[in-house]
């Protein structure tokens, strides 16, 4: 019994200090996952613009496959207001169901106009705003971009690639 305490004392230490290798980090994209993705976002532009045609919300898409949403500001908030107009809640419900639909997409540009030109708290808040409700949407937070005021008068969203 003397022999059998320190003999199971080693083991337990032996057992504490070994570990197990941690996962590999995820490796580059390869250039058929980015055609995938740059595919999949042309798919998600082309639905989104048969959503929105014939009302002022402008989708596009970049050279880089990148795809844009901009929504003037009277469509998006009242003046002096942070609370959503219904309009850019619907943009927005899409907007969840397209990155729904591409895992692999972020939402790295999410900017929100301030009512005229000059200080930004208003339009941090409201880009706050719009992080919440994507969120409320089940899209992940670490999907979802840095809240920051626009340099125009609408809201700005793009939806790319998730960097791996």
């Amino acid at each position: 019994m003397r022999l059998l305490a320190p003999a199971l004392m080693f083991a337990l230490a032996l057992c504490a200090c070994s570990s197990t290798p941690s996962p590999a980090p995820p490796g580059p994209v390869t250039a058929e996952e980015k055609t995938a993705v740059a595919s999949a976002l042309t798919v998600e532009r082309q639905w989104l613009e048969s959503w929105f045609r014939g009302t002022p919300v402008v989708i596009g898409q970049r050279h880089d496959g990148a795809v844009t949403i901009v929504v003037p500001r009277e469509f998006c908030f009242d003046r002096g207001q942070s609370t959503l107009k219904p309009a850019l809640a619907a943009v927005l419900d899409k907007v969840a169901e397209s990155l729904r639909r591409v895992p692999q997409a972020g939402l790295p540009l999410l900017a929100a106009p301030e009512d005229a030109v000059g200080t930004s708290p208003l339009a941090l808040q409201r880009a706050a705003r719009i992080q919440d409700h994507l969120r409320s949407r089940g899209v992940p937070a670490a999907r979802i971009g840095k809240a920051s005021a626009a340099t125009v008068a609408a809201v700005q969203l793009r939806m790319e690639a998730a960097p791996p």
